[in-house]
């Protein structure tokens, strides 16, 4: 089932991946992934972060370049 995002949803989302985006490059990498991860949950949580990485990229990384852009972290949101 796809979700469509209104204007302000989407914003919000832009302005969420932007501070995930530590360097600024308009992508995430699997580094600012797992401190985004490592944040929400601790380092000492009992989860594999290096599977929940892979894992998002397995599903984000449309292109298989390393990377996850705006447009394919929507992808997550629908």
């Amino acid at each position: 089932m796809k979700i469509s995002l209104n204007e302000h949803q989407t914003e919000d989302l832009r302005k969420f991946f932007a501070e995930v985006d530590k360097d600024n490059n308009g992508k995430i990498d699997q580094e600012e992934l797992r401190e985004l991860l490592e944040t929400i949950w601790g380092k000492d949580m009992n989860i594999d972060i290096t599977s929940a990485v892979q894992s998002t990229f397995n599903k984000c990384d449309l292109n298989h370049d390393g990377f996850i852009t705006f447009e394919e972290f929507l992808t997550l949101a629908h």
